[in-house]
């Protein structure tokens, strides 16, 4: 009964450190997800030659920017306001 109280327990254990590490890796491709856009948004603005279009790139680009920004904060642990 103990040994299998036992191989219950070190499955559950096992289960719960590839869960971590799954969260931990989902937690970079947030922040990188919201990276690339933000970078994707520097070009467009950069290679834009209307002001309107320019305009709204940069809004985008800030968006996903702020994005990352909070992203890693509170990946890190940091307390931020998400309003």
């Amino acid at each position: 009964v103990y040994r299998i109280n036992w191989l219950k327990a070190r499955a559950r254990r096992d289960r719960w450190k590839e869960e971590l590490s799954l969260v931990r890796h989902e937690m970079l491709w947030t922040y990188l997800w919201f990276e690339h856009h933000k970078n994707m948004w520097e070009k467009r603005a950069l290679q834009s030659s209307e002001p309107g279009k320019e305009a709204y790139a940069k809004k985008q680009m800030g968006l996903w920017s702020d994005f990352a920004k909070k992203a890693r904060l509170m990946f890190l642990g940091k307390q931020v306001d998400c309003a």
